[in-house]
């Protein structure tokens, strides 16, 4: 996952026909995959993997392996801002319903399940094909992101909730109380730090959701828009040449396999270090 991470942060500068030094008269440093995600040559169409193209070339004859590079960067963005916008709307959802209880835990407990009663990608098809005005204003990338996130917060929510209900009758709650700290104070200062490791757990699986779904919608045509390469836009172009140009689904789909795998491995990793019942096992 760390290095998916770097190579999307670094795949304007790891895959471009821009030399690093020098110029186009003399000799020149190149990065080591030097074509441009968007460069078509038609006397490339469909090569396969090679030397000179690692991971072969497209129906237009543009290098994959810059393609997948520059497609990392909007998985990666989507998943990473998804899992954001789902914290920001499912931590304090979770937090005011498990703290308060009453009316505000049976006020989002109605909302989650008005929500699981929706396939989840059914929702994501609707607010991305038919959405709120406004949303049409921002990038692909936010877009995409927003609507993932305000539709994948209730994990989120409900293991906070599940985590300040249990907290909230706790030793560390009543002192706080007995020092005079209000409510506000005693749920983001005492609550919220230990209540950290399912937050954590949470987002990280909330990341591969994330990606997955947004290769899914650009499989369909509804997530990120070319000539933006993205895993799932590229998937969708293998349907036509996958019996004779297998390297055209294999790559995408062994990146996007990659990325969802090593989410999943954070994910574990955090519950195991965080868990105190796991460490002393």
């Amino acid at each position: 996952m760390s290095l998916l991470t770097v190579l999307a942060l670094l795949a304007p500068v790891v895959a471009t026909d821009r030399p690093w030094i020098g110029g186009p008269d003399g000799a020149a440093l190149r990065a080591p995959v030097p074509y441009a995600p968007s460069a078509i040559d038609l006397g490339q169409v469909l090569d396969p993997p090679s030397p000179r193209h690692w991971m072969g070339t497209d129906a237009l004859g543009r290098d994959l392996a810059s393609r997948v590079l520059h497609g990392a960067r909007v998985s990666l963005s989507v998943g990473f801002l998804a899992a954001l916008f789902a914290l920001l709307v499912g931590v304090p959802l979770g937090a005011v319903a498990g703290y308060y209880g009453g009316w505000c835990d049976a006020a989002v407990g109605r909302i989650v399940e008005a929500l699981l009663c929706i396939p989840t990608l059914v929702l994501v098809v609707a607010l991305v094909a038919a959405g709120p005005v406004g949303l049409d204003r921002l990038s692909d990338v936010t877009r995409i992101s927003l609507i993932l996130g305000v539709t994948g917060w209730i994990p989120v929510a409900r293991y906070v909730r599940a985590d300040f209900g249990k907290l909230k009758s706790s030793d560390m709650v009543t002192a706080a109380r007995s020092a005079g700290c209000g409510s506000w104070r005693v749920m983001g200062l005492h609550i919220l730090p230990s209540a950290m490791a399912p937050i954590l757990v949470t987002a990280a699986f909330t990341v591969g959701a994330a990606i997955v779904t947004e290769a899914a919608l650009s499989f369909l045509g509804l997530g990120v828009r070319p000539p933006q390469p993205t895993w799932g836009g590229l998937l969708a172009d293998a349907r036509e040449h996958v019996d004779r140009a297998w390297w055209l689904a294999l790559f995408p789909g062994v990146a996007l396999f990659l990325a969802v795998f090593g989410c999943n491995l954070l994910g574990e990793g955090i519950r195991d270090l965080l868990d105190p019942r796991r460490n002393e096992s």
